[in-house]
């Protein structure tokens, strides 16, 4: 896989890039698979809890899946690829390693809405990490991406309040962090089942909701192009780890 000088400069001006096709069928076809048994095993696992709420998940609405690959280690071969790495060398250099993955569900129900946010607003003002470097975040379509079933909107860095990262704070009423409260409704970004849509951790994006009669499915990989720590140091390393490239040699985990 190559990228092209062209998505290269919009990632660098504008803080993402398109890429189509970057699962072929049968790529698409194990991680839809992998997507819904673990819905399947949230739901199993939510219900025999009696919660409807679990931090972020709302059952029967939207779901947030960590680490899919430790119960589908095909998912791995997708992972520790070498167009993954690719699209690594193009945005962040030549040092990447596994931030984390998860899958992404909106179910039908007009409660799926997403706010702004950056990820890695997340990771600094929900998960407690120190301040980093910006990562890269692969957000994999494996539906037909709409506005009718909540696509994500980006803010492009030019029309954005910044291209640092903003603070962010927990909204209760819409069940996340929020980190952008303006008027630009941002661009739409409609893409086709397969596509891989790579953005910086500090580009704003929202999504909509999911009005159409079946789930919307995504797969949601990041890599860092450096490890770093939770704000308290003595808690170790924030993210995954493994390693996907280093001294720009891949490395097949």
């Amino acid at each position: 896989m190559t990228i092209s000088e062209s998505q290269k400069l919009q990632f660098r001006t504008e803080g993402y890039m398109i890429v189509p096709d970057f699962l072929d069928a049968s790529e698409l076809a194990m991680v839809r698979n992998a997507c819904d048994e673990r819905i399947k095993a949230i739901e199993q696992e939510m219900q025999s809890r009696g919660v409807t709420r679990d931090r972020i998940n709302i059952l029967g609405k939207k779901y947030f899946i960590n680490n899919a690959r430790i119960h589908n280690p095909a998912l791995k071969s997708l992972i520790f690829s070498e167009k993954a790495a690719e699209v690594c060398r193009a945005t962040i250099g030549t040092e990447a390693f596994l931030h984390n993955e998860q899958f992404v569900v909106k179910m039908t129900d007009t409660d799926t809405s997403f706010a702004w946010h950056q990820d890695s607003g997340y990771s600094v003002y929900q998960g407690g990490a120190a301040p980093h470097k910006p990562y890269i975040t692969f957000w994999i379509a494996l539906d037909n991406m709409s506005l009718a079933n909540g696509t994500i909107s980006v803010l492009p860095f030019s029309r954005a309040p910044s291209r640092d990262l903003l603070e962010h704070s927990w909204e209760a009423g819409v069940n996340a962090m929020v980190g952008y409260r303006g008027d630009d409704p941002g661009d739409l970004v409609e893409v086709a089942a397969g596509t891989l849509v790579a953005f910086s951790s500090f580009l704003l994006h929202k999504s909509g909701a999911n009005t159409t009669s079946a789930p919307r499915r995504s797969y949601f990989i990041a890599y860092t192009p450096e490890l770093f720590t939770y704000q308290d140091s003595s808690k170790g390393i924030y993210s995954s780890g493994d390693i996907l490239m280093q001294n720009n040699q891949y490395i097949n985990s």
